[in-house]
């Protein structure tokens, strides 16, 4: 049983080349069970639009396999109203592009589960504000009038932003000052993208949130409420 990520960047897997640079899909299988593997498919700067159009939903499709998983999060970039290769209307293109992603996975015998866009750093007078327009509220209202299973990171994010600070939650983000990375030597103020702490952060609101679900993907993840006993004396050096 195999789950796979589809999304933008803020899912994606980096390597080298972009480190710090981590997406919440990369880091997700700290939180699954032993038998499950996670394939991220997730790419920089995709809607649901361009990731339909570019074929990298065929190849998921492709791939899949009766009883696998798919998570879904698109909305960074279905908002950039001035690009025509990836902009969709929050309750028009971009519904139906979620009901096409749900129908294509489902007659693979697998299931999808949908997630809104994690919150950009944003702050006004102290709290932490929603950059993306309407597109959380029209997946989630796609996901309830279908009975599909939405987390909400959006408002998850947010409510934790806000309760944590503007300047703690830059640790979660792209912000560094120059000569703190020999990939970004001139260091980065990036508000949207997130490094190793913020995708393990997201990955974790994900999964805390899944498992008060009665979704069969809660399945495939450890009960982060109940630690197996480890045998620390082997650990040892």
């Amino acid at each position: 049983m195999n789950i796979y990520m589809m999304g933008d960047s803020t899912m994606k897997f980096n390597n080298f080349y972009s480190y710090p640079q981590t997406g919440w899909g990369q880091v997700l299988n700290l939180f699954t069970k032993e038998d499950i593997l996670v394939f991220d498919y997730a790419e920089n700067g995709r809607s649901s639009k361009s990731f339909i159009d570019e074929g990298r939903f065929d190849i998921i499709l492709s791939k899949l396999k009766k009883g696998d998983y798919v998570i879904c999060q698109f909305g960074h970039n279905d908002e950039k109203q001035y690009d025509p290769l990836r902009y969709t209307e929050p309750y028009g293109k971009y519904q139906d592009n979620m009901a096409y992603f749900a129908k294509e996975v489902e007659k693979k015998g697998c299931h999808i589960v949908y997630a809104t866009s994690i919150t950009r750093h944003q702050f006004e007078n102290g709290k932490c504000v929603n950059s993306h327009g309407e597109y959380p509220n029209a997946m989630l209202e796609f996901c309830k009038n279908n009975n599909y299973t939405c987390i909400d990171l959006n408002k998850l994010t947010i409510d934790l932003y806000t309760k944590l600070g503007e300047e703690k939650t830059k640790d979660f983000h792209m912000i560094f000052p120059k000569n703190t990375y020999n990939t970004y030597i001139e260091g980065k103020d990036d508000h949207s993208h997130l490094r190793y702490d913020g995708a393990v952060m997201v990955a974790e609101l994900f999964v805390r949130e899944i498992l008060k679900t009665n979704d069969s993907i809660k399945e495939c993840f450890i009960d982060l409420d109940n630690a197996p006993e480890i045998d620390w004396k082997m650990l040892k050096d």
